[in-house]
């Protein structure tokens, strides 16, 4: 079986003996609202015991008392900030790049009121590149903070440990992966001799978000937070974490946040505890911050484009004890 899914049945299982040590006090005092409330999530919780399918976020509550904002962006300028954003990861700066079935292109970015905009579309006739118009595609775009030079002033922004958090509207429709991550050049690195690498210690990749539009409502309006680890060749591991649900995520906003100490990743939605793991060992090497917006092979069903991943603001905090 599965030891990703072993994993969530646990996780499943802890909460689900919570929920039943609860009944008999909710049962004593009366409260209905509550007891219903807590039957829905037993049933959730059923769902993903055996089908591996979405439940709510049940843990603590986000303690923001321990925390100091370091960065931010909160796009009310306007403008794309090339102090803090490029394309130096995967997407070149200003051109036309080829990514899985589309084409990245800055030209899919844009404001409003007080937003980032990154949209999917298809354009018939496509930006024009060094050797002529790239013609009818999809398009999109992805975009990241790595530190892309050197010197006191170098550009960009990358943080050891701390919280970052994402406030956004998910874009609809079938073929679309939104996501808000984290990553270091490490994960780029394998030994010299070919064999494993450090796990996670010396690079990872951290989805704190990402999610895959689907026309089943089971899992519509849900997320998953993933670890990848020891690069990306044959060596890769990865660990996803569970699906979670967000509270219509593509009609309303949502916030995603991400808790990385030494010792742990915790994962929020809204502010509340979904999921904890050391997958691979802690990432112990500073971090970059990538909003992307993927379109996968089956974006031909999508009836909703143009579509629109809106993003509120991104923010990066430090832990009080670490500044």
């Amino acid at each position: 079986m599965n030891t990703i899914f072993i994993k969530r049945q646990k996780d499943a299982l802890r909460r689900m003996g919570g929920i039943l040590l609860s009944f008999p006090k909710l049962l004593s005092t009366g409260s209905f609202v509550k007891l219903v409330a807590a039957i829905i999530v037993f049933a959730q919780l059923c769902g993903a015991l055996l089908f591996d399918t979405p439940t709510q976020p049940g843990g603590p509550e986000l303690d923001m008392s321990k925390f100091t904002l370091t960065w931010s962006d909160e796009f009310n300028d306007g403008v794309f900030n090339k102090t803090d954003w490029s394309g130096h990861y995967c997407w070149g700066d200003n051109g036309t790049w080829p990514r899985d079935t589309s084409f990245w292109n800055r030209g899919q970015v844009s404001f409003r009121e007080g937003n980032l905009i990154m949209s999917a579309s298809y354009l018939e006739n496509g930006p024009v590149g060094p050797e002529g118009p790239y013609g009818p595609a999809y398009y999109s775009y992805g975009m990241d903070t790595n530190p892309w030079t050197d010197g006191p002033t170098k550009p960009g922004f990358e943080q050891l440990y701390g919280y970052f958090e994402m406030r956004c509207i998910l874009p609809k429709g079938p073929g679309l992966n939104p996501a808000f991550w984290l990553l270091s050049d490490g994960m780029f690195d394998t030994d010299p001799d070919g064999g494993l690498t450090d796990g996670g210690v010396t690079g990872a990749e951290i989805d704190v978000f990402e999610t895959k539009y689907k026309k089943e409502r089971l899992f519509n309006d849900s997320i998953y937070h993933t670890i990848h680890v020891d690069s990306y060749d044959a060596y890769h591991r990865s660990e996803m974490q569970g699906h979670f649900y967000a509270k219509k995520p593509y009609e309303e906003y949502n916030t995603y946040g991400f808790e990385w100490s030494p010792d742990e990743y915790i994962f929020y939605i809204n502010g509340v505890e979904s999921a904890r793991t050391n997958f691979g060992g802690v990432c112990q090497v500073p971090l970059y911050l990538i909003i992307s917006l993927g379109i996968g092979d089956n974006i031909g069903d999508n009836k909703e484009l143009p579509a629109e991943f809106i993003v509120d603001y991104v923010r990066a905090y430090q832990y009080n004890d670490l500044i």
